[in-house]
């Protein structure tokens, strides 16, 4: 090799320095860990994985010579599979939003180009989708929290506002639900102006309208048959 390359912590192909003027690939070798990948080596030295097919169309070979042009080409097929790779495990685990996706793969260091490349990539394979991850939310969500909080929630990860607006719509009147939180709540609990206090206070921490929250209160005081 001409000059060496520095590969500091990470895995964006900002974390590489390119300083290669011409080096030999003397090894590409099947991934250990993954079957799919190729693990190329240049002048003995490991550089990184990538699909198979990525080598063969880099013209990616052991004897080829590699100059820096085609190094950084090799390093961002890297880093576009490894960026797909971990977004497809993050949405795994659990279902996320396109901003929360986006966040994931920045803190893990990818570039801005990497991550509108990866992100576009889920939406059009549909691990993304805003939308479907709303009605979700609303349908995980609804019988526990009131419209305000689910939709001041659904902001915090990123959802846009036409989405969050519909919400409204989705849960309908949250009447029913309030009053059975707050029976829930009153149980066992003494009447008096105190405990309805308490279940307003309550009720609203939990997201519900004001007139939903006075309605609970007002009937836990005046209506006898308020069970709780």
């Amino acid at each position: 090799m001409t000059d060496k390359w520095h590969r500091r912590a990470g895995c964006g192909a900002g974390c590489v320095k390119i300083k290669v003027l011409m080096a030999i690939v003397t090894q590409v070798k099947q991934n250990a860990k993954n079957k799919n990948k190729v693990s190329v080596y240049a002048d003995g030295e490991f550089l990184c994985s990538v699909t198979a097919e990525s080598a063969v169309k880099l013209g990616v070979k052991a004897g080829a010579e590699i100059d820096g042009a085609r190094l950084g080409l090799l390093l961002e097929e890297h880093d576009r599979e490894t960026a797909f790779s971990k977004a497809v495990e993050c949405v795994c685990r659990s279902m996320k939003s396109r901003s929360q996706v986006e966040k994931y793969l920045r803190d893990k260091g990818f570039s801005d180009e990497i991550i509108a490349q990866t992100v576009s990539k889920m939406t059009e394979y549909r691990y993304i989708d805003d939308a479907e991850y709303v009605r979700a939310y609303v349908s995980a969500y609804g019988g526990k929290k009131g419209a305000r909080r689910i939709k001041y929630e659904l902001s915090q990860k990123g959802i846009g506002r036409e989405l969050i607006a519909a919400v409204d719509d989705m849960l309908g009147g949250q009447e029913e639900t309030a009053a059975e939180l707050a029976r829930k709540f009153m149980k066992n609990r003494a009447r008096g102006r105190d405990g309805a206090k308490k279940l307003f206070a309550h009720l609203a921490a939990k997201g519900f309208e004001y007139s939903v929250c006075a309605d609970c209160a007002s009937r836990y005081l005046d209506e006898e048959d308020f069970e709780v």
